[in-house]
């Protein structure tokens, strides 16, 4: 053989040895799978189908009273059989694509019908092997959970979860296996020393799954440019009346083609700002289609039965959205009665003005002393190109903004001279359009004019009540994960940057020795303070927790909703005399002797699902007013910082392992709210900057909350000393 054969041939070889490496390399690796409503799972028990999707997790229920959630990491959260159930929050992050050896641990609350109480979970991915499952062998991933009382390697002494929870620790100390088959897209096979955690697919069933949609195009056909009589849409069609005819040249599917749900218009996560959008798409099947719903954020808009199922039908309809984020929905049934949906979110963006909210000073003001700083928010859909800000007829303030936002904080520092003073904002969209809101202020001086005004007089005394509440002794009443942090993260910044001294704040959560009961979260507030703030003190009230609506039996509120602050101890079938009626603050701030109290709440009273509010059996949903925060702030030197608005939601956010509201609060104390930079965080300013950021952060996790600031102080409260920057 030449030298030139023999290299060919090894050449050769090494292609031979090296593509089936590469082959197994891939085939390691499994990519995450999506489930439509209406999907089956059959397992050896029942076979189930998917119900919804809610907040990124798929429900899967069956006859029996049976659900399994799984999140869309196919993380394993909450099991149900009867009678019987576990859940499991958060459930494990699965990476994606799946790999061996991938792990991590996280704290998780494991609920059970025995109880609830925080446990440690560990995860990993194990191995890539063959498993038997439903009479048949496939290759899977093994993935171990492991759930302990305990953190592993972490000893609590007399404090640890084993001695003070007994039998109820031992419940919650489980491992469980499972098995992902990446040719069935589904999990096959589990199995643990809890019954209710065990499971098997069924003999010769099948999950339908689709594969990750980035990752293959869209088969169905596009819809061809429709017959002259159809050119023109209907402008003004009503929602519930969907205008559908036979594509009028569209390929027609084969007789095998799956049904597929296609919509073309409007785009996933579209910004209109319009109310009525058209709505545009092709439903095609091989085994013919026999209905299209067509729903907005729940509620059905349109509808099409078909008495002869048809291979395609199309859709040329409009629909109303509300204003900001619109689920619509696209749901089809063929005749074999599978289910697909195509699901969009659409953002209605209402148009507004120009406008300008001056929050400070107020018009007309009298103030004695000479810096001050004004503070606005300027807002129009159509966006803010500039802000200018003069006083007496000089311009202190020019702010541009090439992108042009849709909301602009302004906020400037001020010399007035003495006397009247007039102050002018003037804001501009990008084509000229503009606005101006004045102010008059007039600065009074008692005796002789000063070259410099006196610092203001320190504080005599700083008080404090802080409140957290996470778990609630009635299962009933939701747990609250970031409560207690947040209560914490106050205290520290009161005692630290805000020079609060540590006897003079009173701290009630659920690791401290004085619980936040019913009883305690009186005496703290009707007591403590009382005995202790003078007139010339300043108090701070923090509470962290849940609040919560009831009928109002007297008829006193607008809205016929009683408002409460839920202790550890609380009802909720019976709130009136076990938690704390937002009413009674009115009582325990005439009680208070001291002159200037501010209360920061972090909690809401709309009974709304999630965030910090539950509503309570006897209560029906409602919109809910905040009158009952206009009389608490009545009297004089009484504020209140709620928040969010009466009808949204606190919402607690992972991510920053805390409430979004006390996050940034928390933030804005330690010197981010400094807004004209002189080394002190004002109650005004904390309020712009946490009112921004909170509506900010909510918007971008597809929420919408806004803090609220009642009542009014006299001059500027400073709350914390920072470092000048």
């Amino acid at each position: 053989m030449s030298a030139l054969a023999r290299r060919r041939l090894a050449a050769l070889l090494v292609l031979l040895l090296v593509a089936p490496l590469g082959t197994a390399a891939q085939s390691q690796r499994a990519e995450r799978p999506t489930y439509s409503v209406g999907d089956e799972w059959a397992l050896s028990d029942a076979t189930y189908r998917l119900a919804r999707v809610d907040k990124d997790v798929y429900v899967f229920t069956a006859e029996g009273n049976r659900e399994i959630h799984l999140t869309r990491d196919l993380g394993l959260t909450f099991v149900r059989r009867g009678g019987d159930s576990i859940e499991i929050a958060p459930a494990p992050r699965l990476p994606w694509p799946l790999e061996v050896g991938k792990w991590g641990s996280h704290p998780v609350l494991v609920r059970l019908a025995a109880g609830a109480a925080d446990a440690w979970m560990t995860w990993r991915i194990e191995a890539r092997e063959p498993v038997v499952a439903g009479g048949r062998t496939q290759t899977a991933f093994r993935i171990r959970y492991s759930v302990n009382a305990e953190r592993p390697g972490f000893s609590a002494g007399t404090n640890s979860p084993l001695l003070r929870l007994g039998d109820l620790a031992r419940q919650i100390t489980f491992d469980v296996t499972l098995w992902y088959a990446p040719e069935a897209q589904r999990l096959v096979k589990a199995v643990s020393g809890k019954d209710l955690l065990t499971f098997e697919a069924a003999g010769g069933g099948t999950a339908t799954a689709q594969a990750p949609a980035p990752a293959r195009p869209t088969p169905a056909p596009t819809p061809a440019k429709p017959a002259p009589p159809a050119a023109a849409p209907p402008a003004a069609a009503a929602p519930s009346a969907p205008v559908t005819a036979p594509p009028a040249t569209a390929t027609p599917p084969s007789a095998g083609a799956a049904l597929a749900v296609n919509v073309s218009s409007p785009n996933d996560q579209a910004r209109v700002d319009r109310e009525m959008v058209p709505l545009s798409g092709l439903v095609t099947s091989g085994r013919g289609v026999s209905r299209v719903v067509v729903t907005v954020n729940g509620a059905e808009v349109a509808r099409v039965d078909e008495r002869a199922p048809r291979p395609a039908v199309s859709l040329n309809t409009s629909v109303k959205l509300r204003e900001g984020p619109n689920l619509v929905v696209v749901e089809a049934a063929d005749a074999d009665g599978a289910i697909r949906q195509d699901v969009r979110t659409v953002h209605y963006d209402k148009p507004s003005p120009l406008e300008i909210s001056v929050r400070y000073p107020t018009d007309g003001a009298r103030v004695t002393e000479e810096s001050t700083v004004v503070a606005a928010v300027v807002s129009s859909s159509r966006g803010v190109g500039t802000v200018t800000v003069t006083l007496n007829g000089t311009e202190v303030l020019r702010q541009a903004e090439p992108s042009s936002p849709r909301s602009l904080v302004v906020t400037a520092p001020l010399t007035l001279r003495e006397g009247a003073n007039t102050i002018v904002l003037t804001a501009r969209e990008p084509d000229g359009t503009t606005r101006q809101e004045v102010r008059t202020v007039t600065l009074v001086r008692s005796g002789t004019a000063k070259a410099a005004p006196a610092p203001p007089e320190p504080l005599r005394e700083s008080w404090a009540v802080v409140i957290g509440v996470g778990r609630y002794e009635n299962g009933g009443i939701p747990f609250l994960k970031y409560s207690v942090p947040d209560a914490d993260s106050i205290y520290n910044v009161l005692t630290t940057i805000g020079g609060f001294k540590k006897d003079n704040v009173l701290l009630l959560t659920d690791r401290t020795e004085r619980k936040p009961t019913l009883r305690n979260i009186k005496y703290a507030l009707g007591t403590f303070l009382a005995r202790s703030a003078k007139k010339d003190d300043t108090v701070i009230v923090y509470f962290a927790g849940h609040g919560a609506p009831e009928v109002d039996q007297r008829g006193i509120e607008r809205d016929g909703l009683a408002k409460y602050l839920i202790p550890s101890d609380a009802d909720p079938d019976d709130l009136f005399s076990t938690a704390l009626p937002m009413d009674d603050l009115q009582t325990i701030f005439a009680r208070i002797e001291a002159e200037r109290v501010v209360m920061f709440l972090d909690a809401c009273y709309s009974g709304a699902a999630g965030g910090r509010t539950f509503a309570s059996k006897r209560t029906r949903a409602t919109a809910v007013d905040d009158l009952f925060l206009e009389r608490l702030t009545r009297s004089k030197g009484r504020a209140i910082f709620t928040a969010a608005r009466p009808a949204e939601v606190s919402i607690e956010l992972p991510e920053l392992g805390h409430g979004i509201f006390t996050y940034y609060l928390a933030e804005g104390l330690r010197g981010a709210a400094d807004l004209n930079r002189d080394g002190i965080v004002s109650l005004q300013e904390l309020y712009e900057y946490v009112e921004q950021q909170v509506s900010r952060k909510s918007r971008a996790v597809g929420g919408n909350q806004h803090p609220v600031l009642k009542g009014e102080l006299e001059g500027v409260l400073p709350l914390t000393k920072v470092r000048a920057r």
